[in-house]
């Protein structure tokens, strides 16, 4: 580091190689906030990154929809042999009493009428049987087309997202080597700034929402706006390590 005659703030020795003349402490200081804003915006696009990858909403939702619809399906489907078994006992049933009732060899009439009975009852219950078979074989047919239809809409889920994820994953690669190289950059930003600024500059960092530096347009500052005087403007541009007066951030004109 060196010091200029009566300058009141160092200037440290990072040379600008075209030039061989060290950069003033506000321009390393802007330098670095410029690196810290791309590296936030950085580490905030793979967090969203991470939360896709790891949600997969879309593709949760298809398949519960599926898992609902076999769910329904085999549901119906145990109604339906349910019924059908119970209509064939009840049928086998009902030709043994009717073979035994005129088979020929019943001569009590009170056995001939709880035969005739039992035989009606047989019947009676295997009509009604016949409804309830209807429906559930209907809503059989219906879950089926419905467990197709969910099995088309995952399939082509699943197909829509390897894609998306594919490209994510992509750029997650990309965005975390620029993360790497960034780190690496700001590293080496950081100790081209002399302790006190550094400090400072962490201190506001740290308060201001990570917006320690701004840029100054025309004698205004670039985040609050205020009016600066002519001589913190001129103390600015000579390269002094000053803040805003209103809001605070270190002041930097190029």
């Amino acid at each position: 580091m060196r010091t200029t005659g009566k300058r009141k703030y160092k200037t440290f020795q990072l040379f600008n190689k075209s030039r061989e003349m060290p950069v003033k402490q506000t321009t390393a200081l802007y330098h670095l906030q410029q690196l810290d804003d791309k590296l936030a915006a950085t580490n905030k696009r793979l967090s969203e990154i991470a939360d896709l990858l790891d949600q997969n909403t879309v593709v949760r939702a298809a398949r519960s929809s599926l898992e609902q619809a076999e769910q329904d399906y085999h549901h119906w489907q145990t109604c339906q042999k349910a019924l059908e078994k119970e209509r064939t006992q009840l049928k086998e049933e009902a030709e043994q009493v009717e073979k035994r009732l005129y088979s020929g060899n019943i001569h009590n009439p009170r056995e001939l009428t709880d035969l005739q009975d039992k035989l009606a009852e047989l019947r009676r219950r295997h009509a009604e049987r016949e409804e309830p078979l209807l429906e559930a074989m209907f809503a059989l047919e219906e879950s089926e087309q419905s467990v197709q239809t969910a099995q088309d809409r995952l399939e082509k889920v699943l197909a829509e997202q390897a894609e998306t994820l594919g490209t994510l994953r992509d750029e997650q690669a990309k965005l975390t080597t620029q993360q790497n190289s960034l780190e690496t950059d700001i590293k080496q930003a950081r100790a081209a700034i002399n302790a006190p600024h550094l400090s400072l500059y962490d201190d506001l960092h740290s308060r201001l929402r990570g917006k320690a530096v701004t840029q100054v347009n025309g004698d205004e500052c670039g985040v609050c706006g205020v009016q600066l005087t002519s001589q913190l403007a001129q103390q600015v541009r000579r390269g002094e390590v000053l803040t805003c007066p209103t809001c605070q951030r270190i002041l930097h004109i190029n």
